[in-house]
């Protein structure tokens, strides 16, 4: 199947599909999730396609505020009893059809944060455009930590509504072959076993599913949105697909965050000459309800873990950056302080963003008075290191958009 009839196809299935997966009545949010990415970066794609920015965005998030990214196979493990428990927040990262972004942008910056991933690829599409991943792509990344499993053998619909022309015998034959050949294959050219099935486009039935495990798939993943619970059935694996659509607020949902209720935080709006030049601060109002050995604080811009204190009779939560102001880049930043709920066991979360203010020049006394060889520099006010706070919000709301791409 070649691009522009993938996106036509991905589209009929996928316009029929709620804007953003919502959890299931009663369902209570212990559990993994997985995210299923397509594309980052190119090819352009009207719905799969997301930055390299938002990308690394979502890794960063993911990094930095207390979530374990486990392959795959720890997860399937885990519902299939083979495995007693997960870490706390377990994350599991896919890549389906087999694009070369997932060379070229994805697998750097996971292979950088030594994330597990499971690429899901269809083999009639491995070397067949200079957008697609060529058998050598794919066994670097096998080679260098990277699952690589099966999407069928060219990425069709895979129930028998949509082949009316096919009988039960043709139809048997035919699904026999995309799920049998495409395991084949990508086991001789990886020399690695292939025990996982990505159902394109989220097409399945009872049907399709049984065959899965006859064609020696032990489990199977779909676009069913949701979470993947110990008992979970291992041929329907539920998954959150990320789109271009998705703001970082509705992807900090789909990670399992509810809103949390911040005050007092700083850096504060107005200029900050009495203020501390390098704290990030907040108060959390309702912290009596909180489990005060999950309360964790990041700022997302850094890029790496810098300390922090919370103190549970007041709720305050402080980040000091004295040995990492160098290391802020960019002009806006958001910080994130999340916690588990006491009670329920639920994370939540509440972040607010705010500006760093751009150099100005300090006057220049007139040139008679500037010593000979001396130039007069350019200097940040005092205090103005952390400027006004842009923005602030304790309801999940995104302030933050990513940059436009290059």
């Amino acid at each position: 199947m070649n691009a522009r009839a993938l996106v036509a196809a991905m589209a009929v299935l996928l316009l029929t599909q709620p804007l953003f997966g919502q959890p299931e009545a009663g369902e209570s949010h212990a559990g993994a999730t997985v995210l299923c990415y397509h594309i980052v970066e190119a090819p352009q794609d009207p719905r799969m396609e997301i930055s390299r920015e938002t990308f690394r965005q979502h890794l960063q998030y993911i990094e930095m505020t207390g979530y374990n990214v486990i392959p795959l196979r720890h997860l399937y493990e885990y519902v299939s009893g083979k495995r007693a428990s997960l870490p706390k927040n377990p994350v599991v990262i896919t890549i389906d059809d087999g694009w070369r972004s997932a060379y070229t942008e994805a697998y750097p910056e996971l292979k950088k944060r030594n994330f597990p991933f499971t690429l899901f690829i269809y083999p009639n599409i491995i070397g067949q455009t200079a957008i697609a991943l060529s058998w050598d792509q794919v066994r670097e990344m096998s080679d260098n930590g990277g699952d690589i499993q099966s999407h069928s053998l060219s990425h069709p619909f895979l129930t028998k509504r949509m082949h009316g022309s096919f009988n039960d015998t043709q139809y048997s034959a035919w699904l026999a072959r995309e799920l049998g050949e495409s395991k084949r294959l990508i086991e001789k050219n990886t020399g690695k076993k292939v025990q996982f099935l990505a159902y394109p486009y989220g097409d399945y039935d009872t049907r399709v599913a049984m065959n899965a495990g006859k064609a020696g798939y032990t489990a199977a993943l779909t676009c069913d949105f949701g979470k993947v619970r110990k008992g979970s059935d291992p041929l329907r694996m539920k998954r959150f697909v990320i789109d271009k659509r998705m703001d970082f607020a509705a992807f900090r949902r789909f990670m399992g965050a509810t809103p949390m209720q911040l005050a007092e935080m700083t850096p504060k709006p107005g200029p900050l000459a009495d203020s501390p030049r390098s704290v990030v601060s907040a108060r959390i109002p309702n912290h009596e309800s909180l489990d005060p050995t999950s309360v964790g604080m990041a700022l997302l811009s850094l890029g790496n873990i810098a300390p922090y204190s919370y103190d549970p009779s007041t709720g305050q939560i402080s980040m000091m950056l004295e040995e990492a102001l160098e290391k802020l880049k960019g002009k806006h930043h958001r910080a994130v302080v999340w916690a588990t709920d006491a009670k329920t066991g639920k994370r939540v979360e509440g972040t607010w963003s705010f500006s760093l203010p751009s150099e100005e020049p300090m006057p220049q006394k007139p040139a008679d008075s500037v010593l000979p060889g001396v130039t007069a520099a350019k200097m940040i006010p005092a205090g103005a290191l952390l400027g006004g706070i842009r923005g602030a919000t304790n309801d999940g709301g995104s302030l933050y958009r990513p940059s436009p791409r290059k």
